[in-house]
């Protein structure tokens, strides 16, 4: 079926974009020293970027998100439990 086909490549395109909004944002917060905020929206966006990284078998950006989603995930939890 071409509509759901269409359909899927659409919402993954703005899944990508919107993946590409947090990283900015992300690392704006970075920056800016807000830590635990900034490295809990880029894990955030890892998992945004996914779907459409997995369509189109980009394995590199399959690991590296993995090993940030993951790196992310363990420095936001680190950060709130001791805050």
């Amino acid at each position: 079926m071409p509509g759901i086909k269409t359909l899927l490549g659409n919402w993954q395109v703005v899944m990508r974009c919107v993946a590409s909004g947090l990283f900015l944002l992300a690392h704006g917060l970075l920056v800016l020293e807000h830590i635990a905020l900034g490295t809990a929206l880029h894990g955030i966006a890892e998992l945004f970027l996914a779907p459409w990284a997995i369509r189109h078998r980009a394995w590199d950006i399959i690991v590296i998100g993995l090993i940030f989603c993951v790196f992310d995930l363990w420095g936001t939890i680190r950060l709130v439990s001791f805050a």
